[in-house]
């Protein structure tokens, strides 16, 4: 369902230009022939952004019911951190990159159409989360991959 238009010859010609979007938040999930808009990732990261602090609001509201106040402050410090850094491919079968922590996820956007996510519990053949950062893969049968060797790339991971 395309949610851009109450009008619906408009949101009929919108929506079939437009990607898919996933089931919870209605994000938007691109094909490799969709056109976008740079909104579409501004309104995306303002879904995801809103999602973090219901999260953060709702655990705070449940902390604060508690009686141990050195614990509330305790699971406060706790909450999700964002860190930003970028590394270089090396072209090989697997790369490990150290941020010193366990990530609970991992984005690095690619280009205009592709970004890569790694977080435990989800797979992904490129990537994943380890115990100290996070590994990334060159597979040659990609046209896209978060370790192409003197490819520079950013990342997001949370803390």
């Amino acid at each position: 369902l395309c949610p851009h238009s109450d009008n619906h010859q408009l949101r009929w010609w919108m929506c079939s230009f437009m990607a898919n979007y996933t089931e919870h938040y209605q994000l938007h999930q691109w094909e490799p022939t969709d056109d976008f808009l740079r909104t579409d990732f501004n309104t995306d990261f303002a879904k995801i952004d809103a999602a973090i602090k219901g999260v953060e609001t709702a655990a705070n509201t449940a902390l604060a019911g508690k009686a141990d106040a050195g614990a509330t402050q305790a699971a406060l410090e706790t909450k999700a951190e964002i860190i930003h850094g970028s590394y270089v491919g090396n072209g090989a079968e697997a790369q490990q990159i150290q941020l010193g922590f366990k990530p609970r996820l991992v984005l690095i956007p690619a280009d205009e159409w592709y970004s890569f996510v790694a977080m435990e519990g989800f797979y992904s053949a490129l990537m994943s989360v380890t115990e100290t950062g996070f590994q990334v893969k060159y597979i040659s049968i990609y046209n896209f991959t978060p370790n192409a060797k003197g490819e520079t790339y950013q990342y997001i991971a949370l803390r």
